[in-house]
């Protein structure tokens, strides 16, 4: 059966993009657009790409509204302090944006979709702009549960700050959720807490699409970093914080112990908007890029992806996009969470700084296991990447929405 689905979408959705959520979206679009009449309205930040010409191809239409304070500057400030001002968590408050609301209702009313899909939980403050349709709302990543794992590990000067935020999105999604049709997670885990929030809710577990035709690593020759079996990669955007702690456990705890055993090895941290903390500590064995056009290249010069994460929820594009592109990896439980990874075989598992450097470095020693773990990833990514797996949960959720309620 053709639905009529809008899709409502933070940021400009594109296949290839550094950013996990946007590849997420991306990927998910394309594949309810081989059933469905599909439209996108997104909002675009001044520094952001647009919307993939090859996806914007496959819909009925696109249509992006300008999201001011995309830079830091006065006007990010003032919306950091309206956020403050008004209780919403930071994220929401800076993505609160009234011409998109508009445009939403305008849709709603010409276009009448059958379903208003939602994703991430920050576009849950456009629910009440539609009053036809069903409702989905796709979380990416609980907001409340990781500002409270944020508030437990963060450093002393930031605790003022990220108690605030818990508050904040435990109001937000408390007063959102239950708002809505059905409710699409990443992981067991995550349905847990969407049902805390929104007992009685229908909640799907869907993993986000994606495309193994996207994650050659083959890369340009033009953004080809030099290509050295010793190089340790860390891909991510620092805007959201798990990749912050993440990354800065990496460079300042983990990897100096890995050169004592590898001197001559690198470590290559990617992904736009690194804070100043984690620019200090670039050095010549530790290359901190900013934004970069592709990360497929980055990959593609690796010889170990290290992902050394302890807070966040949901499914992390980065493993996934790491095994397809048939990368050795090295990460934490939550790393691999909701991916049906076995340690020893499509990647390795370590928890501890002294565990996650001998991991590393052991697999720079050992080509052979490297090849053996590459292997097994791209044999797992073969799996996970099967067309039709997402469209076919989707049309499955749909048709119970719609044996509920006519």
């Amino acid at each position: 059966m053709s639905r009529k689905i809008l899709l409502l979408s933070p940021f400009p959705p594109q296949r290839d993009a550094v950013h996990g959520g946007s590849r997420a979206i991306a990927e998910n679009a394309a594949e309810l657009a081989v059933d469905n009449r599909l439209r996108i309205l997104c909002l675009r930040g001044d520094d952001e790409p647009p919307t993939e010409d090859a996806l914007a191809n496959l819909c009925e239409g696109v249509e992006e509204i300008r999201r001011p304070g995309a830079a830091i500057g006065w006007e990010r400030g003032r919306l950091w302090a309206h956020s403050l001002a008004s209780g919403l968590p930071l994220w929401a408050g800076n993505w609160r944006v009234e011409a998109f609301r508009r445009a939403v209702g305008n849709v709603v009313e010409t276009w009448k979709p059958d379903v208003v899909q939602f994703e991430f939980h920050v576009m849950a403050q456009y629910r009440d702009a539609v009053n036809k349709g069903r409702t989905v709302l796709v979380v990416h990543e609980p907001g409340a549960a990781t500002a409270r794992e944020q508030l437990r590990q963060g450093p002393w000067w930031l605790r003022g700050l990220r108690r605030r935020e818990a508050g904040a999105w435990t109001r937000y999604e408390t007063e959102a959720l239950p708002g809505f049709d059905a409710l699409v997670c990443f992981t067991p885990r995550d349905r847990d807490e969407m049902l805390a929030i929104a007992p009685g809710a229908e909640v799907a577990v869907i993993p986000p699409a994606y495309s193994a035709a996207g994650s050659s690593a083959a890369g340009s020759s033009s953004n080809q970093p030099v290509t050295n079996r010793l190089v340790v990669l860390f891909p991510g955007n620092f805007l959201h914080p798990p990749n912050v702690d993440a990354a800065m456990r990496l460079a300042s705890r983990i990897f100096p112990a890995v050169l004592s055993s590898h001197p001559h090895a690198t470590l290559h941290i990617v992904g736009q908007a690194p804070p100043p903390a984690l620019v200090s500590l670039s050095s010549p064995r530790i290359v901190v890029t900013g934004r970069v056009p592709s990360m497929q290249p980055w990959l593609s010069g690796a010889a170990v992806v290290a992902l050394p994460l302890s807070t966040g929820g949901g499914i992390r594009i980065k493993t996934i996009e790491a095994l397809c592109a048939g990368k050795a990896m090295v990460g934490t439980a939550l790393a691999a969470e909701g991916l049906d990874l076995r340690d020893g075989q499509e990647f390795v598992m370590a928890d501890s700084d002294r565990g996650f450097a001998d991991a590393i470095s052991s697999l720079l020693t050992d080509p052979a296991r490297r090849s053996t773990l590459e292997h097994n990833a791209r044999a797992w990514g073969e799996t996970f990447c099967r067309p039709g797996r997402v469209r076919a949960a989707f049309e499955s959720l749909y048709q119970r929405l719609e044996a509920v309620r006519p």
